[in-house]
């Protein structure tokens, strides 16, 4: 329920993200606020809703942020800071603790950023992760490398999805790649690499309790496709499987290990090759990226960010909507062309289709998992002869 008072609610984010969050928030009668970087405020944000924005030079800076916010806050009383991606997470935790507002602080927002931090909790609560070691003692780094057997990743504590990551085949590539990092070694850890399927685990959290949560299963794992390019596929898994029911179990266990209060997450696992059994990899307190708000939405009719965005108004239990029994997917790649003609995929099935330029995508939703999981297939082999480029992602 929304607060008879209008909120004056300000959204963090580096990049146009957030709509559907911000036109539920406004929907509801509340003052939508905008704080980006200075060189983002001619993009095309929903300035019929929003009542202001605002620009710094660098947003990722605690000092100039205060400085500004705090400028601003002298006519305008902000009753809810929210970040509207990863990177902006760091930026409301601190504001909300300077100003005292709701939410999650910076404590456990480590513990959705870091991932030293997030790895240990959870290992100290009995969740299953690969064995890692903080880059911190030379000794630790020599007694984990002699019993934790290769290949091993080099992870940034704190990027996003696997922005950094390196591997490791054996110690001798191992000793450059620490040298190299310099100041940074101890912004950095080192994990086993575990070879499997990679999944994600997309929830909706209201007073510590997980409200609703949806399985997916990637196709090529975001790490090779980061460094390598390709086809970027997720799909919506059969519910009561045996991977599911494992996912919700794993995925309960680290939400509560992690002490979310309410919010959304975007939690991602592996499951190994070796031992068949689930692993945590990385948690993030926000809605998934590259589309997977889109299948969620037309799989189970949950919207990630109206929900998201009914939590933080109402700081404790919101009114969800009602979820459906289907299920979706999408695969999306970079293009050989600046708009690539999509008209010859035709099946039913398509809900969505991608309209960013240089990009080709579709969503797809059917009441069968099997059926998904056949158009993706499928797509996959045309998509390569039809539009995909040989370049990673992201650089």
């Amino acid at each position: 329920m929304s607060e008879k008072k209008p909120l004056n609610i300000l959204c963090i984010a580096g990049s146009l993200l957030g709509r559907p969050f911000m036109m539920e928030a406004k929907k509801q009668g509340h003052n939508i606020y905008v704080l980006t970087s200075s060189k983002r405020l001619d993009e095309a944000w929903p300035r019929d809703i929003i009542t202001d924005i605002y620009g710094v030079p660098k947003l990722f800076d605690e000092t100039e942020v205060r400085n500004a916010i705090s400028y601003i806050a002298r006519d305008i009383k902000f009753d809810r800071i929210v970040p509207m991606g990863d990177w902006e997470m760091e930026v409301a935790s601190f504001l909300r603790e300077h100003f005292r507002s709701p939410g999650m602080g910076e404590t456990t927002m480590r513990y959705f950023r870091d991932k030293l931090a997030m790895r240990m909790k959870a290992q100290e609560d009995g969740v299953a992760v690969p064995a890692f070691t903080p880059l911190f003692n030379w000794r630790e780094i020599h007694d984990y490398i002699d019993t934790v057997p290769a290949p091993w990743i080099v992870k940034p504590r704190q990027e996003a999805a696997s922005l950094g990551i390196t591997k490791i085949n054996n110690r001798e590539e191992l000793w450059p790649v620490v040298d190299k990092l310099g100041d940074k070694m101890s912004l950095t850890l080192l994990e086993k690499f575990t070879a499997g399927d990679v999944y994600h685990v997309d929830s909706v959290v209201q007073e510590r309790e997980v409200k609703f949560a949806s399985c997916s299963k990637y196709g090529t794992p975001m790490l090779e496709l980061n460094q390598k390019g390709g086809l970027f596929t997720t799909r919506t898994i059969k519910r009561g499987s045996d991977d599911e029911v494992a996912l919700q179990k794993i995925n309960n266990d680290v939400i509560k290990s992690l002490g979310l209060v309410r919010g959304v997450t975007h939690i991602e696992y592996i499951k190994s090759n070796e031992d068949g059994k689930f692993y945590f990899l990385e948690a993030g307190a926000r809605v998934g990226a590259a589309r997977i708000p889109d299948v969620i939405w037309h799989a189970r009719g949950i919207c990630l960010w109206h929900e998201w965005a009914r939590i933080e108004i109402a700081q404790g239990a919101a009114q969800m909507d009602k979820v459906e029994d289907n299920y979706a997917g999408t695969i999306i790649t970079l293009a050989n062309r600046e708009n690539p003609d999509l008209s010859g995929y035709t099946d039913p099935e398509i809900v969505y289709r991608q309209a960013r330029k240089w990009h080709a995508g579709v969503v797809v939703k059917s009441n069968s998992a099997e059926k998904v999981e056949e158009l993706l297939n499928s797509y996959a082999k045309r998509f390569q002869q039809d539009f995909m480029v040989h370049v990673p992602l992201k650089q």
